[in-house]
C-alpha cells in the first residue's frame, strides 16, 4: 500500500481522464487523497498560485512550444518537497533526462494507465524513510490558563480546512485536557491509552484511537484524570509523533504546563512553535526565559510565534504588545482581544470559532495565522477584482 499522500492529477487530454478515471478506487491508494482538477501544466501553476501544494502533483503537458518555460512558471508555485509527475506526448530519453534536470522527479509518455502512475508513485516512495512526514506545530502556554488548549485547536482546525488535508491534534496534557469538551466528543480510548504501552503502538492501532471530527481533522483526546496513568516517558511521546506524522499534514501538539524531558524535546524539535501569553508581567518574564533557553537550540530561523492573547481584559494594569515585545525580544505574530462573549459561546456549542463565527475578525486572524504556519496565505474565497474587469462587467 502506498503510504499517506495528498495526489493532485491535472489532466489535459480526454484520454488520460478516461485511462486513470478509476485511480481514486484504487485499493493501494487508500491511505492517500486523491482531487483531480482540469487542465494541465498552466491550470498546475494558476492553481498553486493561491492554493498549498500537495505531497504529489501529477499533471498532464498540454503539447505546444516552451515546456521548459511552463515548467519554470509551476516550479515558481510549488513546494520543494512535492513531487511532480509529468505526462507527455514525446517518448524520447533525451527529453526524460532534460526534465529530470529540471526537477520532474518522473516523466511518463502517453498513453498512461493507472498503474503507471501507480508503480511511479511507489518508485517514489520505496523506501520508508523516504514516505513524507508531517509538519509538527507545538501550542505552549507561558503560563496555565492563557488560552493555549483554545488555540491549539483552533488552529488544528483552521488548518485543516485551510490545507484540505489530514491534520491531527494531539492532546498531550493527560490529567487536565479540554479536547473531549471543546469538540464535543466522546473517547473510548485516549492519549493515555496510546501512551501506556508505545512499543505496541503502530499505525494500526492509532488509527482507532483517533476520532474523527470532521473530513480533515482528527482527535486524540486526553481522558482529563489527574490521578489516572503513569506519566508518559519520551520514548512513548515520539513514537506516538512519529506515527501520527505518517498520518497526516500537519500534527498539532498542545501541551501542558509542565517542564520535563519530552515537553522539553517536543518544544526543542518541532517544526513550529507558538508561544501564548497575555501581556503582563509574569508572562513576560516566563516568555523571557523560555526563549533564552529555546533559542540557542532551535535557532534564529526557527524562533517562536509568539500570540498575544486577552489583550484588553485589564487595560490598566496590562503592558502594550509594543512594550510586550521590546522587554521579551519577541514580535507579537498573532494578537486576540479579550473576547468572552465569543470564546463562550464556542465553548458551549462544543465547536471552533470558524463555525460558529466565521465572519468575526478573531476567526479570520486565526485563519490567517494558520495558513502562515502551513506556509501558503489564506484563500479568502472572494474573486479577484481588476480595474479592467469591473469596466468590463459595467459596460456590459
Amino acid at each position: 500500500m502506498i503510504p499517506r499522500l495528498t495526489i493532485d492529477l491535472f489532466l489535459a487530454t480526454a484520454d488520460s481522464r478516461q485511462s486513470l478515471a478509476g485511480l481514486a478506487r484504487h485499493g493501494a491508494l487508500a491511505r492517500c487523497t486523491l482531487r483531480g482538477h482540469d487542465g494541465g501544466l498552466a491550470a498546475a501553476a494558476t492553481h498553486y498560485a493561491g492554493a498549498p501544494t500537495p505531497q504529489v502533483v501529477v499533471v498532464e503537458d498540454e503539447g505546444g512550444d516552451d515546456l521548459a518555460a511552463r515548467l519554470d512558471r509551476l516550479a515558481e508555485v510549488c513546494d520543494p518537497a512535492s513531487r511532480v509527475l509529468l505526462i507527455g506526448g514525446v517518448n524520447d530519453i533525451h527529453v526524460y533526462r532534460r526534465l529530470r534536470d529540471r526537477g520532474v522527479s518522473d516523466y511518463l509518455p502517453r498513453p498512461v494507465s493507472a498503474e503507471h502512475v501507480l508503480e511511479a508513485i511507489r518508485a517514489l516512495f520505496h523506501d520508508a524513510q523516504a514516505a513524507p512526514r508531517g509538519k509538527t506545530l507545538a501550542v505552549w502556554g507561558a503560563r496555565g490558563g492563557v488560552g493555549a488548549s483554545t488555540l491549539a485547536q483552533n488552529l488544528a482546525w483552521a488548518a485543516g480546512r485551510h490545507l484540505r488535508e489530514p491534520v491531527i491534534y494531539l492532546d498531550l496534557d493527560l490529567a487536565f485536557g479540554t479536547s473531549l469538551l471543546s469538540f464535543n466528543l466522546e473517547a473510548k480510548q485516549t492519549a493515555a491509552d496510546a501512551l501506556a504501552n508505545p512499543e505496541r503502538l503502530d499505525e494500526v492501532l492509532l488509527e482507532r484511537y483517533l476520532i474523527e471530527y470532521d473530513e480533515h481533522l482528527r482527535v486524540l483526546a486526553a481522558p482529563a484524570d489527574p490521578g489516572g496513568g503513569h506519566a508518559p516517558g519520551l520514548d512513548g511521546v515520539e513514537r506516538l509523533l512519529d506515527l501520527a506524522r505518517r498520518l497526516a499534514a500537519l500534527v498539532v501538539l498542545d501541551l501542558p504546563h509542565q517542564w520535563c524531558d519530552w515537553t522539553r524535546h517536543l518544544l526543542t524539535q518541532a517544526d513550529e512553535l507558538a508561544l501564548v501569553a497575555t501581556p503582563d508581567l509574569p508572562n513576560l518574564r516566563e516568555v523571557k526565559t523560555l526563549r533564552d533557553i529555546l533559542e540557542p537550540v532551535r535557532g534564529q530561523a526557527a524562533a517562536a510565534r509568539l500570540v498575544l492573547n486577552r489583550v484588553d481584559a485589564y487595560r490598566k494594569t496590562q503592558l502594550t504588545a509594543k512594550d510586550f515585545a521590546a522587554n521579551a525580544g519577541l514580535a507579537p505574530a498573532l494578537t486576540l482581544p479579550f473576547d468572552p462573549l465569543l470564546f463562550g459561546d464556542a465553548a458551549n456549542r462544543g465547536q471552533m470559532l470558524g463555525e460558529c463565527a466565521k465572519t468575526h475578525r478573531t476567526a479570520q486572524a486565526l485563519a490567517q495565522f494558520a495558513a502562515q504556519i502551513t506556509g501558503k496565505a489564506a484563500d479568502t474565497g472572494k474573486p479577484a477584482w481588476s480595474v479592467a474587469g469591473v469596466l468590463q462587467w459595467l459596460k456590459a
